[in-house]
């Protein structure tokens, strides 16, 4: 029987929890004779440690002994068939699963997220707008707007996937057993793809894997300057483990 550990991020975000747990709960009950899902809630309303900061304590507690781990926020909600389309997928030398995350409210698929290696260029300008919480917000928006126009992707092999639902298999687990995040917010998707990529495994987006996303329910807690900033310092320590 395969085995997935479910890590949910919830800050101030109650409902949202547990309208996610209930797509956990309809799509585990479709798999139970075959995939035992363990879930795991990191909640971050008391002590916030960041996205992946009280994620981690959890993993690098939980994750051995899965043939699949997973963080995710939790205003999402997965469909019914996701953990038997899961369960048929070949993972052979494959680290990291992207879902196709979709958000209708702005009618996006999050993934794939990155599809190839970011270069010493785009750290470069990510400085810069990241430096400016004018600069910061003109380009969010532009995002946006560029972001309407609806791509559809087959599936394929790419860099990084949308660290909304983030899904790891057991070799990612066995080559990282512990993972330390340099950065408090944002820039996960990158650090978790070098980490992927020093252990030699694939990343691929699985489209077959469908995600609804409702939206950004805990960043829009945090006012735009401060995003600016823990992306600005979170994009310079990576560069500097990664890309010098």
């Amino acid at each position: 029987m395969k085995k997935i550990l479910v890590i949910a991020v919830t800050y101030h975000s109650d409902k949202e929890l547990q309208m996610f747990l209930e797509s956990v709960r309809c799509a585990a009950e479709r798999v139970k004779d075959t995939m035992q899902v363990d879930v795991e809630v990191a909640d971050n309303g008391a002590d916030n440690k960041g996205y992946l900061g009280g994620a981690l304590e959890i993993y690098n507690k939980k994750a051995q002994g899965y043939d699949f781990v997973s963080i995710s926020n939790v205003d999402l909600a997965i469909e019914p068939d996701f953990f038997e389309q899961l369960a048929a997928m070949n993972t052979t030398d494959t680290g990291w699963i992207a879902p196709d995350i979709y958000t209708e409210k702005i009618s996006r698929h999050e993934n794939p997220y990155m599809l190839s290696r970011p270069t010493k260029r785009n750290f470069f300008i990510w400085n810069i707008i990241y430096s400016s919480t004018i600069i910061y917000r003109l380009y969010h928006r532009l995002y946006l707007l560029k972001s309407r126009k609806i791509r559809i992707y087959p599936a394929c092999t790419i860099y990084a996937g949308h660290g909304s639902f983030m899904l790891f298999t057991k070799a990612f687990v066995k080559h990282n057993p512990e993972i330390r995040f340099p950065g408090f917010m944002y820039g996960e998707e990158i650090y978790l793809a070098e980490l992927n990529r020093t252990a030699r495994l694939k990343t691929i987006y699985a489209p077959t894997l469908r995600i609804a996303n409702t939206g950004n329910i805990s960043t829009g807690l945090i006012n735009q300057t401060q995003k600016s900033a823990w992306s600005k310092e979170s994009l310079h320590k990576i560069q500097k483990l990664f890309f010098n």
